[in-house]
């Protein structure tokens, strides 16, 4: 699939990292699991002689976090797992036209190359996130093993920590990986 000049890459998406993750939100999701049904088992809303309605209304009321962050940790670890099963492949593409994001039950996400906007940290103010102590490093050193700053007016952040956040190489192999692209992409600039 190679337009005359233009080369696809392909960085998989670490499914691994992303079982680690599941587990690391089911224990809490599990641990509040627990809570929530030794809480809620024990309230008795009968008034009786030693306990009174409005004290186990209070009790329900005040232990009500307890099970919405345990549903929540719980939708969030599903949310991973399913990635790390998922029977079709997930990837960040990188094309001459755009980058996609392929994410399994995180969605699909593609980016126009012409409306990217790719800079490393030497070409940011100290100002700018993204900015820090990067900037200090040699112009090659960045661009050999530092992804740039990748912004796009679709996106909700930097496109960079979702491929840090997903794939299972580190970033100086990613940079490497992504360069020919990065490079095509700050030409059309």
């Amino acid at each position: 699939m190679n337009d005359a000049g233009s080369e696809i890459v392909v960085l998989s998406i670490s499914r691994g990292r992303a079982a680690s993750r599941a587990l690391l939100c089911g224990i809490p999701a599990i641990l509040l699991g627990i809570t929530t049904i030794l809480i809620y088992t024990r309230l008795n809303f009968v008034s009786t002689g030693v306990s009174n309605r409005l004290v186990e209304y209070s009790i329900a009321v005040i232990s009500l976090p307890i099970p919405l962050i345990a549903l929540w940790t719980a939708l969030k670890s599903l949310r991973w797992l399913l990635l790390a099963l998922w029977p079709a492949s997930v990837a960040v593409v990188a094309s001459s036209d755009s980058l996609t994001f392929r994410l399994g039950p995180f969605g699909t996400q593609a980016y126009d190359a012409p409306r990217l906007e790719v800079r490393y940290p030497f070409e940011l103010s100290q100002d700018e996130e993204g900015g820090g102590f990067e900037a200090f490093l040699p112009e090659e050193e960045q661009r050999a093993r530092l992804l740039p700053r990748i912004l796009h007016p679709d996106a909700r952040g930097p496109l960079q920590r979702i491929i840090l956040r997903f794939v299972k190489v580190a970033e100086s192999d990613a940079a490497r990986t992504l360069r020919p692209s990065i490079d095509r992409w700050r030409g059309n600039r």
